[in-house]
Order: structure tokens, then C-alpha cells, then sequence
């Protein structure tokens, strides 16, 4: 998926370190290919889409760069044009080593690096590449690992569709069977940790993790389940299933209405890791540009880094709190809200750049006036339209419209309505959304993943404010959700 975040970093790349063009590759470790991820030339007519993958053993002089930086861990400058897939690029051309590094997980270990792609930068303004130049470079190419790394794991969320019950534990495993990825509950059902790392045959117990990832490969499907019994003596049902890269997501399941909290919980978690990279990614730029020197040129760039880090720490919060909520709704609680007079075009406009880089392969058509004041929980309210916007992006493919309606109604009250063309409800089940927990229709249990809590608490806030849920749909022609919630909030 091409990701927003990626393009206006290579732009800040360029920006920063005064080239005409930037490109950021992944690595293919498959394939061992360049695959552009985002690209910026502001004179060459290159773009991401144009722009082909790199076989790095071609022989051509920027794919014999590609080597010689991979290789040493360091950047390499050629001084001549030099073509990148069927484009020339004019000298110099600067080519860095992205390398994703992870402290040693024990005492006698040593710290792991891997390549994860390449930052190529071409002419120079200037002509010359000097010593803070490679250092802003080498700099950045860190928090293009991170991003890239992050897309990598943003696969967690397209294949959750795979596994048949809510997982209490997962892990990612390579194909040479070492463990990349782990979250707490896959160490706590396994009884190792840190899982991250090892070797499923050093961490198996009874071989059976093992037997369940060759079953996986060796079937025509690329999955496979089995009865786990752990260290503990208990008794888990345990999945694996292959992704594209021959990777395996392995998921440890029990009863979806007892875990139900733990899973939102992960998911949530999982999200953060996004507006975490970009926050650590933009600051350590900061701190980057100020050692060197702060430029008037560079005012403008440092103040939408901090306006974009501002951003994604009130995305942060939010997530904690819709997940502390959701606890409380599990405990049988009442929400509470936190009512303030606000412009619900302006939570509209938050949620809307929070949600770019999701909502990038679907059309948006908006609606809505200039201005709508309402009193309400302004961080609750921005949950409804986070909820119903990626339920619309999820459920419906690639290039149709999602539609955004704002409006007030008659008797005092303000719409939020978002309109999909996705997949659709079937009629006897549109009741039973949001009202309960872990329901979700075979139609979009065959889409996508998820345990249906979101709606569920998208109910219960519009409800909390006085509002009422409603929900119109046809099969194979898309949906409509809304909420209908009053303009003023009693004092009561």
C-alpha cells in the first residue's frame, strides 16, 4: 500500500538536503530487488508509479552503487548521469544504505542490523555532497527504517482476516523460521521471552509449532491449525498462515467474547506504532538540523515536522482512551463525557489528516458546511468518524467513493454520515450491529478482519450524547452508517 507518510518524507529529504530528486526503495529479500516506495524529481517527470523495480545484481552503475553501500554500511556518491530503472539522473548521485538495527536481546548477543532498502538523492545544488550532508542523510535513512519497517508490519492488519477466532497471541515468523515479531500474549501462551529473535525450533515445545508451520507450507492453501498444548498444560487452538513473502503469521485463539479486550487492546497497540515513528522520526530531524545550524530556509520545514509530531500525539491519546473506554464499557460502565463547544467541521479536518495515508486508495467526497458548533466530547465524537471512515475504507475496494455528509436536521439535532460502496449489510443483520459484541456478518468476516467491537462503541457514544445509531445497506452496493446527535448537551 502506497503510504502518504513515505511521500512527504522523501519530499522533506529533498527539501532538506538540497537535491532535485529523491526515491526511497524497500529491499526485497525474496527477490533481492529495489522497490520504489516514494519518489519526488522535480525536474526528471520520475514518480513512484513510472519508476520500476532495480534488480541489484543488473551491473549498471547505480545498481553496482546499491552493492558497494549495502556492503560497507555506508553512503557511495557517483559523479556522472547515471540511469535508475529506463530514467537518467543527473550527478551526483547520493546512495544510502537504509539498515533497521535492534539492540542484542541477551547479554552475549550481538546488536542485529538488516538492510530494508536504499535512499537515493541526484543533483545536488551545489554539485558537491559534503560531510553534513552524509550525516543528514544517514540520519533520515534511519527513520526511513523505521517507516519501511512499518509498513512491513502493517500486514498484521490485512491478514487477521485468515484466522477464524480472535487471537490472544501472534507472532511473525520468517522464513528461515526465526521470529520477527511477538506481542506479550504469544510469550505469555509459549513461555518464552523475549520470543523476538529466536528460532522456532529453539522455543517449540514438543515440536509442535514446528509440525504446524510445515503443514502450512506444505499445503496448496498455505494454512494450517492444530491443539497446542502449552508448558502450563493449557489448551489453545493454534493457526498459521502464510503471507506473499512466504512469511507465517502464527496465532494462538481462545474464546473471542473472553478475549475480546485483550484483542482491541492489541490492535490498538499496534496502531500506535504509527504516529510513534513519525514523532521519533520528525524530532530526531529536528535535533539534526538544529546541531548544524538553523537556516531561515528551514523554518518552514521545522515547523510542519512539529505540526505534524502535535498531530499524531493527539491521535495517541485518543486511541488510549477509546481503549480505556472500551474497558469500561466490558465492565458493565457507563462512559463519561467530557463536554466542550467545538467546530465539528474542525474534528472532521483532524481526523481526515489523521487518516490520509489509510484512506489514499478510495475517492472522498465531503459535504459539509464551513462550521457546525455542537457540545459534545470532541475526542469521543472524533472515534465515531475514525470508526465509520475505516469501516467504509475496509469493506469496499480499492477506487470507489466514500461520502462524508454533514449536516443539521429539523429538530436541533447534527448528522454524521458516511456512505461506502463496499460489500453491504444483509437486512437481518443490520439490527444487531453495534448492539453485539463480537458479531460481525459472514459477508465481512470473508473481507477483512477485526471482533466488531468498533461499532459497538460507536453506539454507545452516540447514545451517551443523546443520539441514536442508524444504519441503511444493500448487499453488493454499500452502506450507510449515521449518527444523529443533539447540538446542546443538558447540564443535567
Amino acid at each position: 500500500m502506497r503510504s502518504i507518510i513515505l511521500d512527504r518524507f522523501v519530499q522533506k529529504v529533498a527539501q532538506i538536503i538540497q537535491t532535485e530528486g529523491a526515491a526511497c526503495f524497500s529491499l526485497g529479500v525474496a527477490d533481492n530487488r529495489l522497490h520504489p516506495q516514494a519518489v519526488i524529481s522535480r525536474r526528471d517527470g520520475i514518480t513512484r508509479d513510472s519508476l520500476g523495480h532495480v534488480d541489484v545484481d543488473s551491473g549498471g552503475a547505480f545498481s553496482a552503487a546499491v552493492s558497494t553501500a549495502l556492503s560497507q554500511r555506508g553512503p557511495v556518491v557517483i559523479d556522472e548521469a547515471t540511469r535508475i530503472d529506463d530514467f537518467k539522473v543527473n550527478p551526483p548521485v547520493l546512495v544510502m544504505p537504509i539498515i533497521w538495527e535492534r539492540e542484542p536481546l541477551e547479554s552475549e548477543e550481538e546488536p542485529v542490523q538488516r538492510a530494508v532498502g536504499v535512499l537515493a538523492l541526484w543533483e545536488k545544488r551545489g554539485g558537491r555532497y559534503d560531510e553534513d550532508d552524509y550525516k543528514l542523510a544517514e540520519t533520515l535513512s534511519g527513520q526511513a527504517a523505521a517507516l519501511l519497517v512499518e509498513e512491513q508490519l502493517d500486514e498484521f492488519d490485512d491478514i487477521q482476516a485468515a484466522f477464524s477466532t480472535v487471537p490472544v497471541g501472534l507472532m511473525l515468523v520468517a522464513p528461515d523460521n526465526s521470529v520477527l515479531v511477538a506481542n506479550a500474549a504469544a510469550m505469555l501462551v509459549t513461555g518464552v521471552d523475549p520470543l523476538q529473535g529466536r528460532r522456532i525450533e529453539n522455543i517449540d515445545y514438543g515440536n509442535q509449532l514446528t509440525d504446524l508451520l510445515k503443514q502450512a507450507r506444505d499445503s496448496n492453501d498455505g494454512n494450517s491449525a492444530l491443539a497446542y498444548v502449552s508448558r502450563d498444560n493449557e489448551s489453545y487452538s493454534a493457526s498459521a498462515q502464510l503471507t506473499q513473502e512466504k512469511q507465517a503469521i502464527v496465532a494462538f485463539t481462545q474464546s473471542p467474547f473472553s478475549t475480546a479486550a485483550e484483542e482491541l487492546t492489541g490492535q490498538v497497540a499496534h496502531e500506535l506504532r504509527t504516529p510513534l515513528t513519525v514523532i521519533q522520526g520528525n524530532l530526531q530531524t529536528i535535533e539534526v538540523m538544529i546541531e548544524g545550524g538553523i537556516h531561515p530556509e528551514d523554518q518552514d520545514i521545522i515547523q510542519e515536522f512539529i505540526s505534524t509530531a502535535l498531530i499524531q500525539s493527539s491521535r495517541m491519546f485518543r486511541l488510549i482512551a477509546e481503549t480505556l473506554n472500551i474497558s469500561r464499557i466490558h465492565a458493565g460502565k457507563e462512559l463519561e463525557l467530557e463536554v466542550e463547544h467545538f467546530n465539528l467541521i474542525d474534528a472532521l479536518n483532524q481526523i481526515l489528516e489523521e487518516l490520509g495515508d489509510y484512506l489514499l486508495s478510495h475517492e472522498l467526497d465531503i459535504q459539509a458546511p464551513d462550521e457546525i458548533m455542537i457540545d459534545g466530547d470532541r475526542a469521543k465524537i472524533i472515534s465515531i468518524f475514525d470508526n465509520y471512515l475505516k469501516n467504509a475504507a475496509k469493506y469496499s475496494d480499492t477506487g470507489t467513493t466514500i461520502t462524508i455528509r454533514l449536516y443539521e436536521t429539523d429538530d436541533d439535532m447534527v448528522a454524521i454520515e458516511v456512505t461506502d460502496q463496499g460489500i453491504g449489510i444483509p437486512l437481518d443483520s443490520i439490527e444487531k450491529i453495534g448492539k453485539e459484541a463480537g458479531f460481525r456478518t459472514d459477508l465481512s468476516k470473508k473481507q477483512a478482519g477485526g471482533i466488531g467491537l468498533g461499532m459497538v462503541y460507536t453506539r454507545r457514544v452516540t447514545e451517551a450524547h443523546g443520539g441514536r445509531m442508524e444504519i441503511e445497506s444493500t448487499v453488493g452496493e454499500g452502506s450507510t452508517f449515521r449518527s444523529l446527535i443533539p447540538k446542546h448537551q443538558s447540564d443535567e
